[in-house]
């Protein structure tokens, strides 16, 4: 393949536009078909790879770009511009190393979910809710039959400090339901 001024792309812009391809071809592909569900659970698997890693990027910039900020503004100097999401992620499979693509408006809000969950601006019970929206949202775009679960290792996370499982709203610690009310006779002259 030749690009527009005679240069031949380099690896990594083939495997980026590999990566973008195989995202597009879920999208359209026919979930009423066999070969149709494979691709789009696949490209499902890798969605999730995607943006739990984006949250853990997000997370780890987060630091340097709070520290980078505050010394700028120290120096008197303007603030460096704030990180962004990469559409693409390098994860692991079964073949080896592989890179996935999200559409950039999904990969930005899960990273700046981590940017601020790391800065402690959210809760991780608000990062998890907001990265399992992006999750629904990808899930409905791929046609999956079922949302895939986004930050697991946050969720277990919650479980294990005592914070229950992260659901959309928390059991109460008491339960404040009224009683039933008493049995009462049938209404008469029925």
């Amino acid at each position: 393949m030749i690009s527009l001024f005679g240069k031949k792309p380099s690896k990594r812009d083939e495997a980026r536009a590999t990566a973008k391809a195989e995202y597009e071809e879920a999208l359209n592909a026919d979930v009423a078909t066999r070969a149709g569900r494979a691709i789009v659970v696949r490209a499902g698997a890798r969605a999730k790879a995607h943006l739990d890693k984006t949250f853990i990027s997000g997370a780890e910039k987060a630091d340097a770009y709070d520290t980078a900020r505050a010394l700028a503004i120290a120096r008197g100097e303007d603030a460096p511009e704030r990180p962004h999401a990469d559409m693409y992620q390098t994860i692991k499979s079964i073949k080896g190393d592989l890179l996935v693509f999200m559409p950039v408006h999904f990969a930005e809000k899960v990273f700046r979910a981590g940017m601020q969950y790391q800065l402690t601006e959210i809760t991780a019970q608000d990062a998890v809710e907001i990265a399992q929206d992006v999750a629904d949202m990808v899930s409905r775009e791929l046609q999956l039959d079922q949302a895939f679960v986004a930050l697991e290792f946050l969720r277990e996370e919650l479980a294990a400090e005592g914070g229950g499982e992260a659901t959309e709203q928390q059991e109460p610690e008491q339960d404040d339901t009224p009683p039933p009310a008493p049995d009462l006779p049938p209404p008469r002259g029925r």
